[in-house]
């Protein structure tokens, strides 16, 4: 040993997490037993919160974007909040945090060069994820006494250890399986209903465990696949309300023994960084996903975003305070109160040229009827109808069939029977009569019974006229000395008659392709302007491929997402559902696609002064 060397506490017993000191007249109290003290309480307090708490946010940590006005960047703000990390460490941030997308992004470039191109998405897009984790640091150095021939460094030590924090920017997610298998739990008992009456060889306990147990297989899924695998069509998986309680016991069970000490972090020994075949401990817990567009070509010493999008809290952990939880018991009395019985189908029935069409809509999920089923009415007239499934799946099962046979008169009451031993639901070994006691109308020990009555057949609606194609919209665009090009949409949505602009374009969602060379450009979309609900903005950095030529744009409006809605009102309806409803059909219009193309070109000479100036709202 040197003889500059501080002396040591001559113990050759290691600390522990399970050792606590105990403490005696006349005992001669060193370092190491106001370190053991320490790692107990410590350990055992994060023990306490990883296994019987969890982790993610408790309070606060709210995440948002703001432009940086006249700098081209957007400033990324955490707010004050505490949270506890995978490792049950406590993080509490007193003050609000800020930093700069721009800024960091460009550090990031000039340390790895290309490592904006390696995570670039199709759209011109990057994906970053903020994350927050405990950290450590030591503080207030105090003197201590010297050793021969020690240096002034050696004779001063930190006297305190500040519990600290990194909130980080990441290119990727940070690993949270607990907080996924959690979920995936919980989805899984969601879909488990428990049935007064119900037969115990029709219980489904054995496929609930063994769902239960698969969970740790499905723990580094990532939280892509949330919910356990099975075929949504399935009636719920279903438990007899007299053995409910120990057959939850027992699924339980399952979880606790097996489940849970298969997933990570370990909750009784964690992974020690660097330690030899072990991983490295990943306790970051993730707070919010940011998505942005870069200027393109990106340059570090004068860094811009185009646009930033709203932060996406999706996959976020979060853990609730006893408290609330312990009132979250009145979510089920509000759902046993609105619990009511349910009819099987609901029947339309029509007369044709002959013969009468039932058209039965079943609210039970899709079925499989037999061949032929009973059809009686109100006089004592009993018929033997077909059943024929309307768009099936590859089984042959289909929420919706239509029966063919003659029954009359107009306005006569009919009454379909659905044999509960024949009727198929859900799967090809789930009869009718396995799920008759949950709550089904009109169901005696053979069948089903469902009840309509017969209508003529109206006349045809007149032919409607189809006026000429019309323009959705009308651009018109700029093209700035930075090679910025400035669309302004004009949108049509009712293009005939008096101007009366009663329905607005909500959202338009739309890409952009360079005609020339295939490529889809990077866009940013603002709107509505002030003076019209149908008057949007569209920039798009780098327009112009080639010096001094014409822009050649190909401009694709995505029916589906596109929304419109009346003015000053909230609710909302695809593009694709107005052009359904109305008569005028609409320039570009692909139905198989639900798209509608237009094209634009620009002359490629920069407009002096401009004439588009920016307006305020953004999407």
């Amino acid at each position: 040993m040197s003889v500059t060397t501080p002396c040591v506490s001559p113990s050759t017993g290691a600390l522990g997490p399970d050792l606590r000191v105990n403490y005696a007249y006349g005992m001669v109290l060193g370092v190491d037993e106001f370190l053991q003290e320490q790692m107990h309480r410590l350990s055992h307090s994060w023990l306490h919160e990883r296994a019987l708490h969890g982790y993610g946010t408790v309070s606060g940590l709210a995440v948002s974007t703001t432009a940086v006005s006249g700098a081209h960047d957007y400033t990324v703000k955490v707010s004050a909040g505490i949270a506890v990390d995978q490792f049950g460490r406590e993080i509490v941030i007193r003050s609000d945090q800020c930093a700069r997308i721009g800024a960091w992004l460009a550090v990031q470039e000039q340390a790895s060069p290309g490592v904006i191109a390696r995570h670039l998405g199709v759209s011109g897009e990057l994906t970053l994820y903020v994350v927050v984790s405990y950290a450590e640091c030591l503080d207030a150095l105090v003197p201590i006494p010297g050793q021969p021939c020690s240096s002034s460094e050696q004779s001063m030590v930190p006297s305190r250890v500040r519990d600290a924090w990194d909130v980080e920017f990441s290119w990727d997610p940070p690993p949270m399986p607990r907080w996924d298998s959690d979920r995936r739990l919980a989805r899984l008992l969601a879909a488990v209903k428990i049935v007064a009456g119900l037969d115990p060889a029709h219980s489904d306990e054995d496929a609930i465990i063994a769902a239960v147990s698969d969970l740790a297989l499905q723990a580094h899924h990532g939280p892509s696949d949330l919910g356990p695998d099975f075929n949504p069509s399935m009636p719920p998986w279903r438990l007899p309300a007299e053995d409910a309680a120990d057959a939850l016991d027992r699924i339980l069970t399952e979880w606790v023994t097996k489940v849970r000490p298969e997933l990570e972090p370990d909750l009784i020994d964690l992974p020690a960084a660097g330690a030899a075949g072990a991983p490295d401990p990943t306790p970051a817990v993730l707070l919010s996903t940011v998505t942005f567009v870069p200027a393109h070509p990106f340059n570090p010493a004068a860094p811009v975003i185009v646009a930033c999008d709203q932060p996406d809290d999706y996959d976020r952990p979060y853990l609730l305070h006893t408290q609330l939880i312990q009132e979250l018991h009145r979510l089920g009395e509000a759902a046993t109160a609105a619990a009511r019985d349910r009819t099987v189908a609901t029947l339309s029935a029509i007369i044709g040229d002959g013969p009468t069409f039932i058209d039965a809509w079943f609210h039970i999920g899709a079925v499989k009827l037999p061949n032929t089923v009973t059809v009686t009415d109100e006089n004592g007239g009993q018929n033997a109808f077909t059943a024929a499934a309307v768009k099936p799946d590859a089984n042959g099962f289909s929420a919706r069939w239509t029966l063919t046979g003659r029954v009359g008169p107009d306005g006569v009451l009919i009454a379909v029977h659905l044999p509960l031993s024949t009727v198929l639901v859900g799967n090809t070994t789930t009869t009718l009569a396995a799920i008759a006691g949950e709550g089904l109308l009109d169901c005696d020990a053979n069948e089903a019974v469902v009840y309509g009555q017969v209508a003529f057949a109206p006349p045809p609606p007149p032919a409607q006229h189809i006026f000429p194609s019309s323009e959705l919209v009308t651009m018109f665009s700029e093209l700035n000395s930075d090679h910025q090009l400035t669309i302004e949409m004009w949108f049509h949505p009712q293009p005939r008659g008096q101007a009366v602009d009663q329905i607005v374009v909500a959202k338009p969602v739309l890409q952009v392709v360079d005609d020339t060379t295939g490529a889809q450009l990077a866009l940013h979309v603002t709107g509505p302007a002030p003076w019209s609900g149908n008057v949007w903005r569209v920039v798009i950095a780098n327009a112009q491929s080639h010096p001094n030529q014409p822009v050649y744009l190909r401009v694709i409006f995505d029916a589906k997402q596109t929304q419109l809605r009346e003015k000053n009102a909230a609710t909302t309806v695809s593009l694709a559902d107005w052009i359904a409803e109305i008569v005028p059909n609409f320039v570009g219009w692909e139905e198989a696609l639900a798209q509608i193309v237009t094209f634009l070109r620009n002359p490629g000479v920069v407009t002096q002064p401009p004439t588009l100036p920016p307006f305020p709202g953004g999407q």
